[in-house]
């Protein structure tokens, strides 16, 4: 058997024998080939080149790199680089704009010898951004150097435009020394290194946001980034996944953004990526969030196309909150910054207990296009639904400084099912210095004034304050460039109802006109215009009303039936202020009013004055709360009102009904809502009145007082001064009253008739 074994040993061929010391030579070459470099890297002193690492930094990129400590080189398990806390000064070389506290680099060592880039491992810890967003036409800072810069380094974000610009760049000059076509080779003569990154991690980043126009700032913070395997193979670069989250700080809000993709693939030509989702968050008392989500994209970068396109957003006030969708297929051109959705759908929902269903509901279709590069957009949204059917076009040009046209044109719209009612004026807040009285009591007298001069008491009630209340924020409005029309057929607003409505809108230099405005209602017509400057503020409304029914407005508007009648009115207001308090204060202008059929509902004055021999035997006084069963109708009522202060004035009310004339002057607080009011009412002469008081009575103005909160309106009627200037001008008439009512009395006490 031995013999065998000598013998096969010696039969084998020579080239295998080679063949295995070969192997043991190689094993061993690479043994003392491994020994070698990590002897060389142990030796090597890395920190020997910071400097000659800072100085490339400044000379290609005008900015300055701190390195602050030592780097660090292992090679076990991996080869792998260490980075101290470091820091990049902006492009002026002077502020910071980006920092990390440690940073660290694991590279695979053999694919450095095809060229690639294998990097297993890139943890970046607590890196530091802070960005200026630059006033419009301003130029970055001058580059060590001194040459100035081209047109495109003046951009609105300079920081970023400006390492982008170097980037991109640098990729231009190595592709353009690359052979316009050849082997893998000729590309990595050209500069496109293959690499590869098997886990990228930032953790407790911030990006700080400065906008230069505004004076605004916002914050990013705890932003974490984690990315599967990233790639570059050729002109493709992939990505296995990535996740990305921030909390944010704007103003008072805490915000919360995240974002998820998988599946990334992109070159020169085209993209595809799996599923996308970005969303944002808002804390606080009004909470808000929104999310947008893309199924996939896929196709040529000039013809992407995002089959699942859906954007949904809910914000939340109290009770009340509001949730929106909107989707659709969508489709972009990378290569000309262009986005379309052709067909979206959509909806808004909105729960309020103040809504008259308590919840509405509003569908909606149109389609979007979006040009970035001309700074162009447009929307087209139609809806059928009961409450809304319309169509209208929205068009956004130039996104600096916004110039929007529109044009709605609509069958039906009811806003009242989508708008809850505004909150009233409220007086619980603490109050301004009051004004001197005589102010208050500065009512001139109209007509018959005189005569009744020393009838009537003239309130001294002063002005309300104004309530403390949030101020309006007009700064949009002070940017705002807009130009559309409005056409709707049926339209109810706070409860008016209102046909063929026309308007046009205007804005622009902090100036906002709705001129001119037209519209049927009540069976009438109204026209008129309004205009806001958001620079004082200040606005002014001029309205004309022709024919109305205004009995109807006001049930509708106001749900009370304190007035009825049908005629004509013109107001002339203006105001100032920054609240609605203030506005209401600041109020001035005038109203006038003819009308006819009018029904005063709460008091029946004939039957008031028909009681007067109860009032003299009560003292000659009586009072009374308003009641809405009763009411006195005039066949006219005439006067003009005027705005001051917040209060309203009238003093030339003329009104008439049989067998009254009807007259006075008091104001109507605007901010309390309480009325002072005294009526001036005069019997008309009646030849089958029986009563000789009452014959003697005619003619003479008798003061009805009205006062009291709107909704809690009490009358008081005082014949004591009325006696007093009877007896003066009709003494014999008063005085036979007075001898007939004796003789009844007398007849009464001893059972019979004194004059027999």
């Amino acid at each position: 058997m031995s013999a065998e074994r000598g013998t096969e040993a010696r039969a084998q061929p020579p080239t295998s024998r080679w063949r295995h010391r070969l192997l043991i030579i190689g094993a061993a070459a690479a043994a003392l080939l491994v020994l070698a470099v990590s002897l060389v890297i142990a030796l090597f002193d890395v920190n020997r080149y910071k400097a000659e690492i800072e100085d490339a930094v400044s000379t290609h990129s005008g900015r300055r790199l701190h390195l602050n400590g030592d780097l660090g080189l292992s090679i076990y398990p991996t080869l792998a680089i260490d980075l101290p806390a470091s820091s990049l000064s902006a492009a002026d070389g002077e502020a910071e704009f980006l920092s990390f506290a440690s940073a660290r680099m694991e590279i695979a060592l053999l694919p450095l010898l095809r060229q690639e880039i294998v990097i297993e491992s890139m943890h970046l810890r607590q890196a530091r951004a802070t960005v200026t967003l630059r006033r419009e036409n301003e130029a970055p800072a001058l580059p060590p150097g001194g040459a100035a810069p081209d047109a495109s380094d003046i951009a609105d974000i300079a920081d970023i435009a400006d390492i982008a610009e170097t980037a991109e760049t640098a990729e231009t000059a190595n592709t353009a020394a690359a052979p316009a076509a050849g082997t893998a080779e000729h590309r990595r003569a050209g500069g496109e290194t293959n690499w590869e990154i098997g886990h990228l991690v930032l953790s407790d980043a911030a990006i700080t946001v400065h906008d230069a126009a505004s004076g605004k700032t916002l914050v990013l913070s705890a932003i974490t980034l984690e990315t599967g395997r990233l790639s570059r193979q050729g002109e493709t670069i992939t990505a296995a996944q990535l996740e990305l989250h921030a909390d944010g700080q704007h103003a008072a809000d805490a915000w919360t953004l995240a974002a998820s993709a998988e599946e990334i693939a992109l070159d020169r030509q085209k993209l595809s990526s799996g599923a996308i989702v970005l969303s944002a968050s808002r804390a606080g008392t009004q909470p808000f969030n929104a999310q947008l989500k893309l199924d996939s994209i896929s196709g040529p970068r000039s013809s992407l196309v995002a089959e699942n396109f859906l954007l949904t957003a809910t914000r939340r006030d109290g009770p009340a909150s509001m949730h929106a969708r909107v989707g659709g297929p969508l489709n972009a051109n990378l290569e000309e910054q262009t986005l379309t959705l052709a067909q979206l759908d959509g909806e808004l929902a909105l729960t309020d207990p103040l809504l008259p269903a308590g919840q509405a509901e509003l569908p909606f279709s149109g389609a979007m296009t979006l040009d970035a590069r001309r700074q162009h957009a447009t929307l087209e949204l139609a809806s059928s639904a009961r409450d809304a059917s319309f169509k209208a076009s929205i068009e956004l040009a130039n996104f600096a400084r916004p110039e929007i046209a529109f044009a709605l044109n609509a069958d039906r719209l009811n806003l009242d099912s989508y708008l809850a009612p505004a909150r009233p004026v409220t007086l619980e807040a603490a109050r301004q210095e009051p004004a001197p009285a005589a102010q208050a009591a500065s009512s001139k007298r109209g007509k018959n004034s005189a005569a009744a001069e020393h009838i009537v008491r003239i309130s001294t009630a002063v002005p309300v304050a104004v309530p403390a209340e949030p101020a309006f924020d007009l700064t949009p409005l002070r940017e705002l460039r807009l130009d559309g029309t409005l056409q709707i057929a049926q339209l109810q607003a706070r409860g008016i109802k209102a046909a063929s409505v026309h308007a046009s809108v205007h804005s622009a230099a902090g100036r906002a006109t709705l001129a001119p405005v037209s519209a049927q209602l009540y069976g009438g017509r109204a026209d008129g215009d309004f205009s806001l400057d958001a620079q004082v503020p200040q606005l002014s409304l001029n309205l004309a009303f022709n024919d109305v029914d205004f009995g109807a407005l006001a049930r509708d508007a106001l749900a009370r039936n304190d007035l009825s009648g049908r005629g004509s009115v013109d107001l002339a207001l203006s105001s100032s202020g920054r609240s609605r308090a203030e506005l209401t204060r600041a109020a001035q202008g005038t109203l006038r009013f003819a009308l006819r059929d009018v029904a005063l509902v709460g008091i029946d004055l004939s039957a008031v004055l028909g009681q007067l021999k109860e009032i003299l035997r009560d003292g000659g006084k009586q009072s009374g709360r308003f009641d809405r069963s009763q009411r006195t109708l005039l066949s006219h009522l005439d006067g003009t009102v005027k705005l001051a202060d917040g209060v309203a004035r009238n003093d030339d009310l003329d009104g008439a009904a049989p067998r009254l004339a009807l007259g006075g002057y008091g104001q109507f607080d605007l901010l309390s809502k309480t009325l002072d009011y005294t009526l001036r009412v005069m019997m008309a002469a009646n030849p089958a009145e029986g009563s000789k008081l009452l014959r003697a009575l005619e003619g003479l103005p008798v003061p009805v007082q009205v006062s009291g909160p709107a909704d809690e309106l009490r009358y008081s009627v005082s014949l004591q001064d009325v006696a007093s200037d009877a007896l003066t001008r009709r003494g014999a008439d008063i005085g036979a009253a007075l001898v007939e009512e004796a003789e009844r009395f007398l007849g009464k006490l001893f059972g019979g008739d004194e004059r027999k």
